[in-house]
């Protein structure tokens, strides 16, 4: 299993065995063992091969059938997400619902029709924006509050995202006036 999750790592890289054992500083028959299944990969081995193809050790020690690492992604999401929604309180927990929703549908429409990935690049740029912005306000806290000079950085870090944020929703709403007028 192991094995099979390194030679398709590996594959999708399109790399040769021996370019990657090259990489890992291993010898090819021994990867090549490795990923046969002839023999089983210590501990070292699993970390380089997680740090090389940024996969976690959970997915390559799961024993269970997902064979990539983005199907991978996809019921780890599920599964953390679940868990974080049954602690939630009930108040949170339906707002988070409400725009788990609102991603679905979007989830949806490009998942059946034929993508806009334009449409999904944008609504990725506005969500990082958004996550940015958030995270500009946690830096420099403090008990007595932020200094002059890190309420500047602040304001000046929210103008420059307010900006972005204000051109990727205009392009989306170009694109959606686009679409209606059709």
């Amino acid at each position: 299993m192991i094995g099979t999750k390194i030679r398709n790592l590996r594959k999708e890289r399109k790399m040769t065995l021996r370019e990657l054992a090259d990489a890992l500083g291993v010898p090819f028959t021994t990867l090549g063992n490795y990923e046969r299944g002839d023999r089983k990969p210590d501990l070292q081995f699993l970390l380089d091969i997680s740090k090389y193809f940024g996969v976690s050790m959970d997915f390559l020690t799961r024993t269970d059938e997902i064979p990539s690492y983005e199907d991978y992604k996809v019921v780890s999401y599920i599964e953390d997400t679940n868990e974080m929604l049954n602690k939630a309180n009930p108040e949170i927990r339906k707002k988070i619902l409400e725009i788990y929703d609102q991603l679905f549908l979007i989830t949806c429409e490009h998942a059946i029709t034929p993508p806009n990935n334009n449409e999904l690049e944008i609504l990725e740029s506005l969500f990082n924006s958004i996550i940015k912005m958030k995270q500009g306000f946690g830096i420099g806290l403090k008990k007595d509050g932020f200094s002059p000079s890190t309420k500047f950085e602040l304001a000046k870090s929210y103008i420059e995202e307010k900006e972005k944020i204000d051109k990727y929703l205009n392009q989306l709403f170009r694109i959606y006036i686009e679409r209606s007028v059709k």
